[in-house]
């Protein structure tokens, strides 16, 4: 049984997998929601939680790239 691969991982084991820190990893689980929340400080990741974590930063990246086809743009407040 020790040969068995766990069905939820920690960020700390995928993190350099996916060449990001492990910092870096929680805060997108965070901001995405694509993980499994064990307790309040207790993150898991589902293989399936790590394939939408790097399509989520992917959209985000090419989101950011096009930063000036904004919908609407952002109002300033001292205008």
């Amino acid at each position: 049984m020790s040969d068995s691969v766990p069905v939820f991982r920690t960020p700390e084991a995928i993190a350099p997998e996916l060449g990001m820190t492990k910092t870096e990893l929680r805060r997108y689980c965070r901001e995405s929601g694509h993980c499994t929340r064990l307790s309040n400080n207790r993150i898991m990741l589902h293989a399936d939680d790590v394939a939408n974590i790097i399509t989520w930063v992917r959209e985000r990246k090419a989101k950011a790239a096009e930063w000036w086809n904004e919908a609407e743009p952002e109002k300033d407040p001292f205008a």
